[in-house]
C-alpha cells in the first residue's frame, strides 16, 4: 500500500506520542520544548528568512551559506531550525549571534501551520535530503518558496520516500528550486516527483567551506601546549564500534612510531563517558579534553570529548581518519581535513558521499582502509615521511580547491526565489486594490 498524506497524517498523529518523547532527548538549555508543537519566542520584527538544517553535518556544510545570508540581507532575520541538539549548538555557534535557532517542529499539520504563521517566512531553504510533507505544503499554501538546498538522496533515503511517493510526489512539484549536489542526486529528485526545470545541478556547498579566521594559529599552539614534537593522527567523528578498531590500528603503529598521538573525536558527546570507559577498560593512558589535566609523554590516545572542536582537531594533526566509515554508517564530511591539507583516511564504507568520493579518487586524494593493519601501516607510512604526507595533503586540497563555487550558484536560486515570491506578492497586492 502506497503512503498518501492523509494516510500519513494519521500515522504520525497516532505515533506522535512516540516522537515526542523521542525528540524530548534533543535539548538544550536555551531551547523550549515547546518549539517541537510550533511555539516560538517573540521575534523580531523583520521578514524572515527561514534554513532548515538537521543536525551537526548538515550545519557545517550550510555554515557558507548562512554567512552569505548574513551578508546580503542584512535587514532579515534569519532562523536555522535543527533536528539535533548537537545540530543546535553548532547553529548558534555558526549565526555568531546574528540571528535565531529554534527546534524543528513535528510535521503534524496544526503544529506546521502554527509555526509557518508565527514565523511567517519570506522563503525557506532545507539542507540536503530532509523532506517534511506538511511543513511544505503549509509554504506552498502560503505562497512561500521553499528551496532545497545541497540537495542530495543516498540511496537509503530514495528507497525511503519510495514508500512514500504519493506524498513525496505531492510535495516536491511545488518546490520552489532543488539545487542538487549532482547528476545522480538531480534525476532521484524528478524520479520522486520534483520538476524536471526546477532541478539545477549546482555541484556541493561542502566544496566551499573555509576555515575559521584564526583556526590554524590556535591548532598550532594547541598541538604545542599539548602534545610538542610528537606526531599526531585524528579520528573524527567515530561512531559506535569503530573506537575499538582504531584503537587496535594506534596499538600496531605505536610499535613503528612510540611517540605518536591518537586524538579521538566521537561523533555525538552522550558517548564521551562511553569511549572514557573503553579507553580505561584497555588500560590505555589518556587524557580527556574536557578535564584540562596535563597530556604528558605516558599519554598515547587524547579523548576530546568537547563540542565544535573537529576542525581544530584535524587543524592540529599530522594525519586525518574520518570515520562513520568503518561501519556501515556511510561516511561524514572528507572535505573538513582535505581543505586543511590534510591526508585523508577513511574506512570503506562511504555511501552517504558517493560524488564527493569519485572525485578524490580521480585525484587519488583518498586512503580507503578496511582493515585494522591497512589503517596502521597507512598512518605508519605518512607519519615517517613528512614529504609524502604533505604531498598526499596537497592532493585532497586540490579536490576542494576545483569544485568550489557551488555556493555562489546556490544563492542565485535562493534570491530568484524570493524575488519571484516579493513580484507574486506585489502583483496580488496590485490586483486586489
Amino acid at each position: 500500500m502506497k503512503l498518501n498524506r492523509g494516510l500519513y497524517n494519521t500515522l504520525l498523529t497516532l505515533f506522535s506520542p512516540y516522537f515526542l518523547w523521542k525528540v524530548s532527548k534533543e535539548t538544550t538549555e536555551q531551547n523550549s520544548f515547546s518549539e517541537r508543537l510550533g511555539y516560538t519566542p517573540s521575534l523580531p520584527i523583520k521578514p524572515v528568512i527561514w534554513l532548515h538544517a538537521a543536525s551537526v553535518g548538515e550545519v557545517i556544510a550550510a555554515t557558507p551559506l548562512i554567512r552569505k545570508l548574513q551578508e546580503k540581507y542584512e535587514d532579515h532575520l534569519l532562523l536555522v531550525t535543527t533536528m539535533t541538539a548537537t545540530g543546535a549548538r553548532q547553529a548558534r555557534k555558526a549565526l555568531q549571534g546574528k540571528g535565531t535557532h529554534l527546534l524543528l517542529p513535528l510535521d503534524l499539520p496544526w503544529v506546521a501551520s502554527r509555526f509557518l504563521d508565527r514565523i511567517k517566512p519570506e522563503v525557506v531553504i532545507f539542507m540536503e535530503t530532509e523532506l517534511w510533507p506538511n511543513l511544505i505544503h503549509g509554504c506552498h499554501q502560503r505562497k512561500i518558496p521553499f528551496v532545497i538546498a545541497n540537495g542530495r538522496l543516498s540511496e537509503k533515503s530514495l528507497r525511503s520516500y519510495r514508500k512514500m511517493s504519493k506524498v513525496t510526489q505531492e510535495v516536491l512539484k511545488d518546490v520552489a528550486a532543488v539545487a542538487a549536489k549532482s547528476d545522480q542526486d538531480a534525476h532521484a529528485f524528478v524520479e520522486l516527483g520534483a520538476p524536471a526545470d526546477k532541478v539545477i545541478v549546482t555541484g556541493s556547498i561542502k566544496f566551499d567551506v573555509v576555515p575559521e579566521l584564526g583556526l590554524q594559529s590556535k591548532a598550532d599552539y594547541f598541538r604545542e601546549e599539548s602534545f610538542a614534537a610528537r606526531p599526531v593522527w585524528v579520528a573524527g567523528s567515530t561512531h559506535p564500534g569503530e573506537d575499538e578498531h582504531l584503537l587496535a590500528a594506534h596499538k600496531e603503529i605505536l610499535e613503528q612510531v612510540p611517540d605518536a598521538v591518537l586524538v579521538l573525536v566521537p561523533r555525538h558527546p552522550q558517548r564521551f563517558d562511553a569511549v572514557a570507559q573503553l579507553l580505561e577498560g584497555q588500560d590505555w593512558e589518556f587524557v580527556r579534553r574536557s578535564s584540562n589535566d596535563e597530556f604528558s609523554e605516558e599519554h598515547s590516545v587524547y579523548l576530546a570529548d568537547t563540542m565544535g572542536e573537529l576542525m581544530l582537531m584535524y587543524a592540529a594533526s599530522d594525519v586525518a581518519f574520518v570515520a562513520g566509515s568503518i561501519k556501515p554508517i556511510g561516511g561524514h564530511n572528507l572535505l573538513e581535513p582535505a581543505c586543511l591539507k590534510k591526508p585523508v583516511l577513511s574506512g570503506g564504507y562511504l555511501f552517504n558521499f558517493n560524488d564527493i568520493v569519485a572525485m578524490f579518487d580521480q585525484n587519488s586524494a583518498l586512503f580507503r582502509c578496511t582493515e585494522v593493519n591497512e589503517i596502521s601501516t597507512k598512518v605508519i607510512e605518512l607519519l615517517q615521511d613528512p614529504e609524502y604526507c604533505k604531498e598526499m595533503g596537497q592532493k585532497a586540497y586540490q579536490v576542494v580547491e576545483k569544485n568550489r563555487g557551488a555556493l555562489e550558484r546556490q544563492f542565485r536560486l535562493i534570491e530568484q526565489s524570493l524575488q519571484e515570491s516579493k513580484q507574486a506578492k506585489d502583483e496580488q497586492t496590485a490586483g486586489e486594490h
